[in-house]
């Protein structure tokens, strides 16, 4: 009797310490299920060629670019985000995370807030070079996110983004309702016959160093989109240009786009010497539009193109 009772309990010890090793075998591949559920691991193709993998969806986000803080709060994920621009506004909440510089990044305290992955600019790819690999070294992912210069590059933004924090269909969904809402612009525009289009100049910054939006810009897409003429369209990318130039080339309408950051930015050109002679300030037509929405490349575009839309066309974009 003794026997079989030490015979019992050696085989209950046996059993219990199977059903031990066996528990995390099972809850590992709960884990490994889960995570191939959510997509991950993936491997994102950033702008700089390099195939960065990510191991599991990141919980903690750093983004360097307003456009991309954007991007991520419109794929519902802005939870995520520890850390920003000095530059970034939108959405407010954005405002309340914790600041990691401006023109230049404060690599120290981005690694302090521990993030899974940090959404870089390709515009600044080259000068931050040393930082980015500094993030790299202490085990971040980094996503250098394309300097997005038209409304394709915007949606590849979005797509390499959504795909990093793992909402590509969220992504897809974003990118379906911008199209959607440029497509409507476009079926508007079509009422402006051509003899009826407007020469329009967008000033992107004041005088004395005025900056235009040339061909190959966003801009440029978004005033040929509503059946408007971009007086600078001769001129390519973002273009410093001469007030005599400007003058020249006598544009129907102006369309500043710095007044959120400069007060009076319309009265400013209207008061321009040498200037009452170029129609747009004849006919009083100098206006300001929300810098943000036509000169980030994030989600907004759609909305800055239906605001230009409606200021040099308030008829037909009602």
């Amino acid at each position: 009797m003794k026997k079989l009772l030490m015979l019992m309990m050696a085989a209950a010890i046996i059993l219990a310490g199977c059903g031990t090793e066996a528990q995390p075998e099972k809850k590992e591949s709960e884990q490994t299920a889960q995570e191939q559920k959510a997509g991950y691991p993936v491997t994102v193709k950033d702008a700089l060629d390099e195939e960065v993998v990510i191991e599991e969806k990141p919980e903690k986000i750093i983004s360097l670019m307003p456009s991309n803080t954007e991007i991520v709060y419109a794929l519902e994920s802005g939870d995520a985000i520890v850390g920003v621009t000095d530059f970034d506004n939108y959405p407010e909440e954005a405002m309340a995370k914790e600041k990691v510089g401006g023109m230049e990044f404060n690599i120290e305290k981005m690694i302090s807030l521990k993030p899974d992955l940090v959404l870089a600019p390709g515009s600044t790819a080259d000068t931050a070079k040393e930082g980015l690999q500094q993030l790299k070294d202490a085990g971040i992912a980094v996503v250098v996110v394309n300097d997005a210069q038209s409304f394709e590059e915007v949606y590849r933004s979005i797509e390499m983004i959504g795909q990093a924090i793992g909402e590509t269909d969220k992504a897809d969904e974003l990118i379906e309702n911008m199209k959607n809402s440029f497509a409507e612009l476009k079926k508007k525009a079509e009422a402006i016959k051509p003899e009826e289009q407007k020469a329009v100049f967008v000033e992107v910054s004041p005088a004395p160093e005025i900056y235009t939006a040339g061909k190959s810009t966003f801009i440029n897409e978004m005033l040929e989109l509503i059946g408007a003429k971009n007086a600078a369209g001769d001129l390519d990318g973002w273009a410093k240009v001469d007030p005599e130039a400007i003058i020249e080339r006598n544009p129907d309408v102006i369309v500043t786009t710095y007044g959120y950051y400069t007060e009076n930015a319309d009265e400013q050109v209207l008061a321009r010497q040498g200037w009452n002679n170029v129609k747009a300030v004849k006919d009083q037509r100098v206006y300001d539009v929300h810098s943000d929405l036509v000169t980030r490349s994030g989600p907004r575009l759609a909305e800055g193109a239906e605001e230009l839309a409606k200021t040099i066309y308030p008829d037909v974009f009602k």
